[in-house]
């Protein structure tokens, strides 16, 4: 009796039924008390109403939200949980050891409380319909009707293996979920492309902007193998033993995740990678980009690119531009919504630094078609004499109304010198560039006219095969010397995706974008470039001594 009173005083707090009243089957088969762990609490202190979750594995994220979608249905009324699984076998395993192990091993009169009214589970899955009103299911997917409170587990998995089922979550699922919802969508990565990795991009975007949220927005949550105290290993006695390479590399993770490795946690990586091999990163991730392993050889190294992560920083301010007027307007929540309603930054000037009257600007500008699914066009603005990154636009836009947003920006910071790429639709920007811009300002490529037999003057960037080497040699050089001037995480992802592919060119990981990386790459080509502008100043002309010339005075 003095244990039901106990339980009874303590059931209206939440967290203490999540740390007190489940019971789960642990590795070894064995019924253990569950209880949150350190990665899992944060998590739900830090949750939001839309949560995106990329995990290393064996974290325990999947039971913690299981347990806490149970825990929703059995004490409120007329909730509609659901936990989507990756395929029916998984579906039955979470339905029997997440749901039911811990329902049915509930206090007896605890449990004779909640009044079933319909039931029924099996190997693809199941659910539990309580009298209150209030249910949880176990399924593969959900396109009819709504749910309050939704996980879908492991979706990078099923972005991989099962893309049609991707589809049906993409466009069943999560159009089922409205204001007022709260939904967990966690995964280990399955590599570059897909649902998962856009958007985990785009959220990671958002929360490295710093940006507001809305109650349908997303918001993004990186767990790490060294944020779970059991990945640690004992240090032999002659003490911890590393290669030069672990060293830069373990120097690099805390660099760009602001932390510190203790001995002991660095002895479980080296130890554990032995085991793991090429997929270590993948399976136990370090930082939220190196999750995402990329397919081909990359052609920026994995420690420079860490270490320019540990250089982002939110921009100070988020600009919505006119592209036609060029006015601008601050921005403090934006709205572009994507499909999936995952909001983004696309067609939003990010600006580090407003321009200094002193300083000289160049800028990079990469041309896509301007189509609302297709590549997206890119602009970055570097100060020339320090070479960081001021502002970045990237988005879609048509090529005239680009080109005329590249013209107010560009005057914005002191008639910046600009380098737009020609290629494809680069020459319909160019033709609209020269004409409101300063042709003078604008790069263009001397060339020899075999029929003429004479030099002549092309405007933009051609980038070609031969081309591309120039600016990936610049660039690896700023990196190797720690100035790439970088301060925009989505110009690190693409750094982190562009590779080699098999003929040997360089492209984008398929399922990825190069668009910001051009840009920026362009951009610190055009520092090499750009004429020395002479800034004009006001020269005060003394009177001759002695003399009473009329023009001295």
């Amino acid at each position: 009796q003095e244990k039901r009173d106990y339980i009874k005083a303590n059931l209206g707090d939440k967290w203490w039924r999540m740390n007190n009243l489940y019971k789960i089957e642990n590795e070894q088969g064995v019924l253990v008390q569950f209880k949150l762990r350190p990665a899992q609490e944060l998590l739900f202190r830090c949750m939001w109403w839309l949560n995106i979750v990329l995990k290393a594995r064996q974290l325990g994220f999947s039971t913690a939200i299981d347990i806490y979608l149970l825990d929703e249905a059995l004490f409120n009324n007329n909730l509609k949980c659901g936990i989507i699984a990756q395929d029916q076998k998984a579906a039955g395993e979470i339905y029997r050891t997440k749901i039911e192990i811990p329902f049915d091993n509930l206090p007896s009169w605890l449990k004779a409380t909640f009044t079933i009214a319909s039931r029924r589970g099996g190997a693809s899955g199941g659910y539990i319909l309580f009298k209150h009103g209030s249910s949880i299911q176990v399924a593969t997917s959900f396109r009819s009707g709504t749910v309050q409170r939704l996980h879908v587990s492991e979706h990078g998995k099923i972005c991989a293996k099962y893309p049609e089922k991707a589809k049906e979550v993409r466009t069943g699922t999560l159009n089922a979920i409205h204001p007022g919802c709260i939904a967990f969508i966690e995964s280990t990565a399955e590599g570059v492309g897909g649902d998962f990795y856009e958007m985990s991009i785009n959220s990671l975007e958002l929360a490295n902007a710093n940006a507001e949220l809305l109650q349908m927005d997303w918001k993004f949550h990186f767990f790490a193998w060294w944020q779970d105290p059991k990945y640690t290993a004992p240090v032999p006695a002659t003490g911890l033993v590393l290669s030069k390479e672990q060293d830069k590399y373990f120097d690099s993770i805390e660099k760009a995740m602001h932390m510190t490795l203790t001995d002991g946690q660095k002895q479980w990586y080296i130890s554990k990678q032995r085991e793991q091999k090429a997929e270590m990163k993948q399976e136990f991730p370090s930082t939220p980009l190196e999750a995402f392993l990329t397919s081909g050889r990359r052609v920026f190294d994995p420690i420079d690119t860490l270490n320019a992560m540990g250089e982002c920083i939110p921009p100070l301010l988020v600009y919505d531009v006119n592209p036609s007027t060029g006015e601008r307007n601050k921005v403090r929540k934006p709205e572009s919504l994507d499909e999936q309603g995952v909001k983004s930054l696309e067609n939003l000037l990010l600006v580090w630094e407003l321009p200094d009257e002193e300083a000289d600007y160049v800028i990079g500008a990469d041309v896509a078609e301007g189509l609302e699914h297709g590549d997206r066009s890119s602009l970055d603005v570097i100060n020339r004499q320090t070479g960081e990154q001021v502002a970045h636009w990237f988005g879609h836009l048509d090529t005239e109304r680009f080109a005329k947003l590249i013209a107010h920006v560009g005057r914005f910071y002191n008639t910046a010198y600009i380098g737009p790429e020609r290629n494809n639709h680069g020459h319909a920007v160019l033709n609209t560039l020269k004409d409101v811009y300063p042709v003078r300002r604008i790069y263009s490529e001397e060339y020899l006219d075999r029929i003429a037999d004479e030099e002549k003057k092309q405007l933009g960037w051609l980038t070609t095969r031969h081309s591309k080497p120039v600016l990936s040699e610049g660039l690896k050089t700023l990196f190797r010397n720690n100035q790439s001037g970088i301060r925009w995480i989505g110009t690190i992802n693409e750094a982190t995706t562009y590779v080699y592919d098999a003929k040997g060119s360089m492209n984008a990981q398929v399922g990825c974008y190069d668009d910001q990386l051009m840009s920026y790459m362009i951009a610190q080509e055009m520092r090499v470039r750009a004429p020395i502008q002479v800034k004009e100043k006001s020269i005060e002309r003394k009177p001759a001594a002695n003399t009473q010339e009329w023009m001295t005075h």
